[in-house]
């Protein structure tokens, strides 16, 4: 794997509002609109890039994933266009969102939007904690996509604990404090809490920060 190549891959972006911070994420996959929503939504094929998701998968309903005990509400599903759940782990609270543009019969942009609440964790971690587990993430479902085995939640753990893995951790987090100063933290702050971020995904491989949001 190009790292360089991997990393360009993500458009990461912050957008700060009084109730919460929206750490965002787009990504290009080379398949169209209904089939990557189906690869989103459809337990079957959830389980083999992203976790096993259970419950009542309708708006209104209540979803669990198995692997990490995350669970929610669905709060809004239009049909390859846009779902919107809320993220509950260990009595935390957010919010996430994703958005499926069309570029063409072939090819689906997904935007995802995870809102989270400015509290001592954002304070201590930054937007690394949050973006490094979403693109670690994106990066399993265009394995998925491209009929790669390696897309599944165990091997993609094992990945995260070799030295490609571990450098790609180290290169997400410096381009997430760089767009953490985009955003106005000081350069101070925000290579402070990227590097704190990298230390407890190298040290935890496999595990997602934002879990706990």
């Amino acid at each position: 794997m190009n790292i360089a190549e991997e990393i360009n891959r993500v458009i990461r972006k912050i957008r700060t509002g009084e109730e919460a911070v929206q750490v965002v994420l787009e990504r290009e996959f080379d398949t169209g609109a209904d089939d990557l929503w189906d690869a989103c939504t459809n337990p079957k094929r959830l389980a083999m890039w992203f976790e096993p998701v259970v419950g009542d998968l309708v708006v209104g309903g209540r979803y669990t994933m198995t692997r990490s005990g995350t669970e929610g509400t669905i709060l809004r599903c239009d049909s390859a266009r846009y779902l919107a759940i809320t993220w509950e782990y260990e009595g935390n609270l957010s919010k996430v969102d994703a958005a499926l543009i069309l570029i063409d019969e072939d090819r689906t942009l997904l935007r995802v939007c995870h809102h989270v609440p400015p509290d001592d964790h954002w304070d201590t971690y930054g937007p690394a904690a949050t973006g490094i587990g979403w693109e670690g993430w994106l990066r399993a479902l265009s394995l998925y996509l491209a009929g790669d085995i390696r897309s599944t939640p165990d091997r993609m753990e094992e990945f995260a604990r070799t030295p490609e893995g571990q450098e790609l951790i180290r290169h997400a987090a410096n381009e997430w404090a760089s767009v953490d100063q985009e955003a106005g933290t000081s350069v101070r702050d925000a290579e402070t809490r990227a590097k704190q971020t990298a230390a407890f995904y190298l040290n935890h491989a496999g595990k997602h920060m934002n879990d706990g949001q």
